[in-house]
C-alpha cells in the first residue's frame, strides 16, 4: 500500500496521490473491506430455498444482479464462511435442488433480513428465527417470503465456483421462471415507482442506503 490515507470528510481530489492494494499482498479481508466501501450502492437478494428434506433456509446477499434479459436471469454470489471455509447452507440447497427464490428487501423488512444474516444451525429455519412467512411458489418448491412485495422464482442454470478457502466465492445464475409483483407498487404507467417499492441496498460495513432519492438523466442518442 503506498500514499496518505485522507481524513474523515475530506473533499475527494483526483490529483493525489493513489492508495494502492496489491491484491497479492493484501490480505483478502482488508481488500474485501475495502471494494464493499465502493462497490455500492448493492441490491439485496433475500434468497429463499429448501434442503434435500424439504427444510426452509432464507439469507441475504449483496453480490445480486441481472445477468441476462433474453432468457431472464439473474445471478447472486454467496461466499464461503470467512472463519471456517464452510459452505452457506443457501449454496448447498441450490446445488441439492437447482432452485430458489429472491425476494425484494425494503425499508420496512429491513430488520427482519437483518436477522435472517445469523449463523444458525443447519436445518434451523431462518424464516422462524427472522419472524417472515414462507408462501407457496407456483413453479416451484422454494417457498416465496410472504411480507415481501416482489418474489423471483428461479430455477438454477449454473453455479461457478472461485477458491476453495474462507472468503472464497461462487456465482449462482439462474433463469427466471415467474416474478411477483404486489399490484400496489405499480403507477399510471404501469412502472414500478421507487416511492412505493421503497428498496435497500448495502453499503461498506454496517451500513445500508434507502433507494427514495432518485434523480433522473435522460439517455443520449
Amino acid at each position: 500500500m503506498s500514499g496518505g490515507r485522507p481524513g474523515g470528510g475530506e473533499a475527494v481530489s483526483a490529483d493525489a496521490e493513489p492508495i494502492v492494494f496489491e491484491a497479492s499482498t493484501t490480505g483478502w479481508q482488508e481488500l474485501y473491506r475495502r471494494l464493499v466501501e465502493v462497490v455500492v450502492p448493492r441490491p439485496i437478494a433475500l434468497v429463499a430455498t429448501v434442503d434435500s428434506e424439504g427444510r426452509t433456509n432464507l439469507a441475504p446477499f449483496s453480490f445480486f444482479t441481472i445477468v441476462s434479459s433474453n432468457p431472464p436471469c439473474l445471478a447472486f454470489a454467496p461466499q464461503r464462511s470467512g472463519r471456517t471455509g464452510e459452505l452457506k447452507d443457501t449454496l448447498l440447497n441450490v446445488q441439492a435442488t437447482g432452485e430458489f427464490v429472491v425476494a425484494v428487501v425494503t425499508e420496512e423488512l429491513a430488520d427482519k433480513v437483518n436477522k435472517a444474516a445469523a449463523r444458525l444451525p443447519r436445518g434451523t429455519s431462518e424464516f422462524t428465527h427472522a419472524g417472515l412467512t414462507p408462501a407457496k411458489a407456483s413453479r416451484i418448491a422454494a417457498p416465496l417470503v410472504a411480507e415481501s412485495p416482489v418474489n423471483i422464482e428461479c430455477r438454477v442454470v449454473e453455479v461457478r465456483t472461485y477458491g476453495e478457502g474462507p472468503g472464497a466465492g461462487s456465482l449462482v445464475v439462474g433463469e427466471i421462471l415467474a416474478a411477483r409483483f404486489l399490484p400496489s407498487l405499480f403507477d399510471e404507467r404501469g412502472r414500478v415507482a421507487a416511492d412505493r417499492l421503497r428498496a435497500v441496498g448495502r453499503m461498506g460495513g454496517e451500513l445500508w442506503v434507502r433507494t427514495r432519492e432518485t434523480f433522473a438523466l435522460p439517455r443520449p442518442d
